[in-house]
C-alpha cells in the first residue's frame, strides 16, 4: 500500500513516508536487553552539519539521518514529559524524566532514614509497575514501625520469609525441566540431570555468599552452554527456564536480591568483575527506574542499517524508504523489552493492549497542544503539532495492525501554525519598534548640552554658551 507524500507542517517539516512490507523475526532465544535511553547524548542540533554524524555500529559505521533528531530535540522532549506523558507500551501513566532520578541520585535522597526516603518515593507511586509498587507498600508499612532504619534494613526483615518463598518457586521450574528430560537420549539426560542437580545444590545452600547463591541470569547462561545434541528440545527446556522469578516480576526475588551485602558488575576498563556494595540508594533508585522516560525508536535501529546497506546497493525497493528515525516515548522497562523486535511482532507478543496505548499517548499530546496553543505557548503548540502527525505517519508505516485516528485534530492544525506565525509578525514589529525608539533616543541623548558635562559648549550657530545643566554652589557654611 503507497501512503501519499505528506504536506509540509512547518518550515523545517518535509518528511515523506512509504509504505513498505514489514519483515518478520522470529523471538530471540538469548534474554539480553538493551534500550535506547532517553539520557544525555550528543545533541545533533550542537553539530554544524548534524547529517554527517555517524554514530559506531559493531562490525561498521553507517551514516544515519538525524533529520528528525535535530528537529524535535532532547528540549522538546522534556517539556512534553513535564506536562506528563504516558508510556507507548504499558498502563503507566506518567513516565518519570531522568533529571528526577538524577536529583535524588546526587543528593542520595534514599540512603537517610526510611521515613524521609519513602517520603520522596511516595510522589512517584502512580508512576511505578506493579512489583516497584508493591515493594514500596511493603517498605512504608514496615517504616511505621521501623522509621529510624534505612530501606535496605526494612527489607531484611521480610529476608527469610521471601527466601523460602523463592526456593520453592525456583524448584517448581527445575521440577518441571526434570520431567521434560526423562524423553531425552540417555547421554543428554544424564549430562542434563547433573546440570540440574548442581543447580538443586545451590538452591537449597544453607546461607549462602551473594556469589555461590542461584541465579537466574546465571542458570539461564550456563543452560546455553549445556551440549543436548536436540536443539529444538533444548529450546522448549530454555523456555521453561524463562519462568525462573526475577525481580522484575517476583516480590520475593526483589526482597531477596537487595538484601545482600554486594553484588558484582563486570568493569570494562579492568576487565574483572567488580565487588560493589549494595545499600538503601540502590532500592530507591531502582524502585524509579523501570518507569524512567526513554526514546524508543518506533522502527529497530538495526533495520535502518539493512535498509541503509539495501539503498547502497541499488535495490530498487529501499530506494523509497523513509530514513527518518522517528521515536516515542517510553518507559525504560519496556524499551528494554521491545529491543529490535518490530512493532507489530511486539504487539503480538504483549500482554497489554499497545494500539489502544499509543492511541492514548497521542490523545494526552493533542490535549497537551491545545493546552500549550490557549495559553500563548504558539511556538510549542505548533512543534508538538508536527510531532503528531509524524507519528501518526509512522506508524501507518510500519505497522498494520495501529491505526492512530487525529482526525478531528487534524481540523485545528492550519489554525495552530496560523497563529504562530502571527505570533512571530507580533514580535517581529514589536522589534522594529523597539530598534527605532532606542535609536531616536540615542540621537536625542547624544546632541548638545543634554549630554555634556562642560560649563560651556558650543551650539548650532556656533555661539559659545553656559551650560545650565552644570550649576556650581559654593558652601553655606564655608569661611
Amino acid at each position: 500500500m503507497e501512503i501519499l507524500r505528506i504536506q509540509p507542517i512547518g518550515n523545517n517539516t518535509n518528511f515523506s513516508y512509504k509504505k513498505v512490507e514489514r519483515p518478520v523475526f522470529a523471538p530471540k532465544l538469548s534474554n539480553s536487553l538493551t534500550q535506547d535511553c532517553f539520557v544525555r547524548s550528543l545533541n545533533p542540533s550542537s553539530v554544524s552539519n548534524p547529517k554527517t554524524v555517524a554514530p559506531t555500529f559493531a562490525g561498521s559505521i553507517i551514516p544515519m539521518n538525524y533529520e528528525f533528531e535535530t528537529k524535535f530535540t532532547r528540549k522538546f522532549f522534556t517539556k512534553l514529559l513535564k506536562e506528563g506523558v504516558p508510556d507507548a507500551y504499558s498502563d503507566i501513566e506518567n513516565l518519570i524524566p531522568l533529571e528526577e532520578l538524577d536529583k535524588h541520585r546526587n543528593l542520595g535522597t534514599f540512603s537517610k532514614k526510611s521515613q524521609l526516603a519513602i517520603k520522596y518515593l511516595k510522589k512517584y507511586r502512580e508512576s511505578m509497575f506493579p512489583i516497584e509498587k508493591e515493594i514500596l507498600s511493603i517498605l512504608e508499612t514496615l517504616s511505621k514501625k521501623h522509621p529510624t532504619m534505612n530501606l535496605q534494613e526494612l527489607l531484611r526483615l521480610r529476608y527469610a520469609g521471601a527466601e523460602q518463598v523463592l526456593i520453592n518457586q525456583q524448584s517448581e521450574v527445575l521440577n518441571k525441566i526434570n520431567l521434560m528430560i526423562r524423553q531425552l537420549p540417555k547421554k543428554d539426560f544424564l549430562t542434563m540431570r547433573k546440570f540440574l542437580q548442581e543447580s538443586f545444590d545451590k538452591i537449597f545452600a544453607q546461607n549462602p555468599t551473594p556469589e555461590e547463591r542461584f541465579g537466574r541470569k546465571n542458570f539461564l547462561e550456563a543452560l546455553k552452554k549445556v551440549d543436548i545434541e536436540d536443539v529444538h528440545f533444548k529450546k522448549k527446556i530454555y523456555a521453561i527456564a524463562e519462568q525462573l522469578p526475577q525481580s522484575t516480576n517476583s516480590i520475593n526475588a526483589f526482597i531477596v536480591k537487595y538484601s545482600q551485602p554486594y553484588r558484582f558488575r563486570y568493569d570494562k576498563n579492568r576487565g574483572e568483575l567488580v565487588k560493589l556494595p549494595r545499600d538503601s540508594q540502590e532500592i530507591g533508585e531502582r524502585l524509579m527506574e523501570p518507569s524512567i522516560a526513554t526514546d524508543d525508536h518506533i522502527h529497530p535501529q538495526k533495520e535502518f542499517k539493512k535498509e541503509h546497506r539495501e539503498r547502497e546497493q541499488g535495490k530498487k525497493e529501499a530506494q523509497g524508504l523513509s530514513t527518518l528515525r522517528v521515536t516515542t516515548l517510553a518507559s525504560r522497562k519496556t524499551n528494554e523489552a521491545k529491543t529490535d523486535t518490530p512493532l507489530d511482532d511486539f504487539i503480538v507478543q504483549s500482554e497489554c493492549n499497545i494500539p489502544s496505548r499509543l492511541q492514548h499517548q497521542i490523545d494526552r499530546y493533542i490535549y497537551i497542544c491545545e493546552k500549550w496553543h490557549k495559553c500563548g505557548r504558539f511556538e510549542d503548540a505548533d512543534l508538538l503539532a508536527d510531532y503528531i502527525v509524524v507519528l501518526k505517519n509512522e506508524y501507518e508505516l510500519r505497522s498494520d495492525i495501529v491505526k492512530i485516528d487525529i482526525s478531528d485534530f487534524e481540523k485545528k492544525i492550519a489554525k495552530i501554525k496560523a497563529d504562530k506565525e502571527e505570533h512571530f509578525s507580533k514580535l517581529k514589529t514589536r522589534k522594529n519598534n523597539h530598534n527605532h525608539h532606542e535609536s531616536h533616543n540615542h540621537i536625542k541623548r547624544t546632541g548638545g548640552a543634554s549630554n555634556s558635562h562642560k560649563e560651556r559648549y558650543v551650539d548650532s550657530n556656533g555661539n559659545v554658551v553656559e551650560n545650565r545643566k552644570v550649576q556650581k554652589h559654593s558652601s553655606r557654611f564655608s569661611g
